[in-house]
């Protein structure tokens, strides 16, 4: 098991709602501006166009003639090519194909006040070789006159019968200047193509005002299915955070969907009457039916947040008493803290510790193990000027839980690791994935990263980079306000692949696009693994012959006209070839590369356009 980093000097800040005393306690007055400070952070026009907008339309809008066909936002817009940044990212697998994989972001424009937000789409039937793109994109078929403020928080889930759950959010403002919260879902049952919003919100509520103290809202939700065979079977749940302005109060609320109902039940607010804050739920199933859930709370005397977790037997009718898995400590956390930040290119606003519980349903050796990750640089205290993703698991359904380790073995205690993700396959086999600038001194260039474990977290391999570029977090925010990445990040497996997904602004120019990578578990990880830019701008097909002798050939469909290259790499990502085709038109197109004087081995082959790239491997054998 990797050892954690030692302690370097303690330090404790003081919170900007507590004045001079010299440590954070959570009481009302902090609860509230915390919760207005969420408030504010989800509205995603950057505060310069909100102000412009609220400055130049308040008297106005309401005698605006507008047709009733149309409303505040743009035309649909090709997706597959969009120049806006993409981020917050979560995917999902269809348990009943996993061919069929599905991706949802949120892509923002924080410079523009009435088209700033939609929720990208893309879907795949062929495990990730060609990527399509719904139509469907969670803000085109509101009513007109509605305007779109803020939201974001796409997340997936299937059932066991391979229909696909999309839950988003979204703050909008009416004609009459009245904003609203809605957490909205949606069904797809043709493997992300088509979806259906349903009708009747999971949660919905009214902020009257920005300033309003009676303003109700809700955050951050996580679904997840009952694919076991209980009585329970194919339950649908949602566990999200509701902040109450009106009474400072924060509660971790569940509601579940029965099998074959059309709406969500009442909620089920899991929350201890003692924590005065909480946030971030996390959520899972195990293979008899039991409902997992995890979420960070605080005490009023408590310094710093604690992850707890509690579980539901009946249905997500009632739940158990929280049990804490460890307490955490982050810099400038919680949000509008105050004091120096570490996390260079993440809004101090958005230092978050990311916990994200899975539970193993394999059936093996380590059946109902329960893993958590986190993000930290401590527990009750700074241990290390960076921060790091920390591990924790239970064997016994949660009632305990180990102590704590450190998952990332850099062994650089100024590095940052950070929101980190986790999957569970069908073997047992554990798959962590987060970001991290190990490779970069400076602390600005991350790639992402990850880490196996095979024996039910009791130690991990060695971690290594699934991204073959990094990444520069002092631009990553510059087109969409500061908000980068976002929090969500998603890795999945299967019985033979992980595929990290993620969003990557490689660029460093401030536009930020979802990759994955395709990472076969039966291969010892030293190498560069087969990565690609989700996009359905072209269509790549496998290379021919494969292996190859002297030459190979790769067909490639655009669907627009676009310079391309062609690059073969190493297994060790050394650039050995490329071709230039200059610009080539909308078609299929068939590309030629030169093997002869390469020796036999595996390689990687990388068609590259103006919007993106995919990766192929190849093989030569003479």
């Amino acid at each position: 098991m990797n050892q954690m980093k030692w302690p370097t000097l303690l330090v404790v800040c003081c919170l900007c709602a507590i004045g001079s005393t010299p440590a954070q306690t959570f009481n009302k007055q902090w609860a509230y501006e915390q919760g207005h400070s969420t408030l504010r952070e989800k509205l995603k026009a950057s505060s310069e166009a909100w102000e412009d907008f609220l400055s130049h339309n308040q008297q106005s809008w309401p005698q605006l003639q507008v047709p009733q066909a149309l409303s505040f936002r743009d035309e649909e817009q090709n997706l597959s090519n969009s120049e806006t940044p993409e981020s917050e990212v979560h995917a999902a697998i269809n348990p009943t194909d996993t061919n069929n994989i599905i991706v949802a972001a949120m892509r923002l424009d924080a410079g523009q006040i009435l088209s700033s937000l939609t929720f990208p789409i893309y879907y795949t039937k062929d495990f990730g070789h060609t990527w399509q793109t719904s139509q469907f994109n969670g803000v085109s078929d509101l009513p007109p006159f509605t305007l779109v403020i803020g939201g974001g928080d796409p997340v997936l889930a299937f059932d066991s019968e391979g229909a696909a759950y999309l839950s988003w959010l979204t703050f909008t403002v009416d004609i009459s200047f009245t904003i609203s919260i809605q957490l909205h879902w949606a069904i797809s049952v043709d493997g992300g193509a088509t979806w259906e919003r349903q009708a009747n919100a999971i949660d919905e509520g009214i902020v009257a005002d920005l300033e309003n103290p009676d303003s109700r809202f809700v955050d951050k939700q996580w679904m997840a299915t009952d694919l076991s065979a209980s009585p329970y079977h194919d339950n649908l749940y949602a566990a999200y955070v509701e902040i109450n302005l009106a009474d400072t109060t924060y509660n971790i609320l569940v509601k579940t969907k029965t099998a074959g109902a059309s709406s969500f039940g009442p909620a089920v607010d899991i929350t201890p009457a003692a924590i005065v804050f909480s946030q971030f739920a996390s959520i899972d199933v195990d293979r008899q039916g039991k409902v997992h859930v995890m979420f960070a709370g605080a005490e009023i005397q408590d310094q710093v947040l604690s992850l707890y977790h509690c579980y539901s037997t009946d249905g997500g009718q009632s739940f158990s008493t929280p049990v804490k898995i460890s307490p955490l400590h982050l810099p400038c956390f919680p949000p509008g803290a105050g004091g120096a930040c570490d996390l260079v290119g993440v809004d101090s606003a958005r230092v978050y510790p990311c916990p994200h519980l899975r539970v193993d349903k394999s059936g093996g050796d380590y059946d109902g193990n329960l893993y958590a990750v986190w993000t930290s640089d401590g527990f009750q205290s700074e241990l290390t000027p960076g921060v790091d993703v920390y591990f924790s698991r239970s064997e016994n359904g949660g009632e305990s839980w180990t102590a704590p380790v450190v998952l990332n073995d850099d062994g650089i205690p100024q590095s940052e690791q950070f929101f980190p993700s986790l999957a569970v396959n069908d073997k047992g086999l554990l798959a962590v994935s987060w970001y991290d600038r190990r490779e970069d001194p400076n602390n600005l260039v991350a790639k992402y990263y990850m880490a196996y474990s095979k024996d039910g977290g009791q130690s991990f391999g060695t971690n290594f980079s699934v991204s073959s570029e990094g990444m520069d977090f002092s631009t990553i925010g510059s087109a969409n306000a500061n908000f980068g990445v976002g929090e969500y990040t998603q890795v999945l497996a299967t019985r033979g692949y992980a595929i990290p997904v993620w969003a990557d602004g490689r660029h460093n120019d401030g536009n930020i696009d979802i990759y994955a990578a395709f990472i076969p578990l039966e291969e010892e990880v030293t190498e560069l693994p087969e990565i690609s830019t989700i996009t359905d701008a072209f269509t790549v097909g496998l290379p021919s012959p494969n292996p190859g002798k002297e030459t190979s050939r790769i067909e490639i469909a655009l669907r627009e006209a676009t310079v391309v290259s062609l690059q073969l790499f190493s297994q060790q990502g050394r650039l050995l070839r490329q071709q230039e085709y200059g610009k080539l038109p909308v078609g299929k197109h068939q590309l030629d590369i030169q093997l002869k004087g390469l020796p036999d081995g595996a390689y990687l082959l990388r068609v590259q356009i103006g919007s993106g790239f995919q990766s192929r491997r190849l093989a030569i054998n003479r």
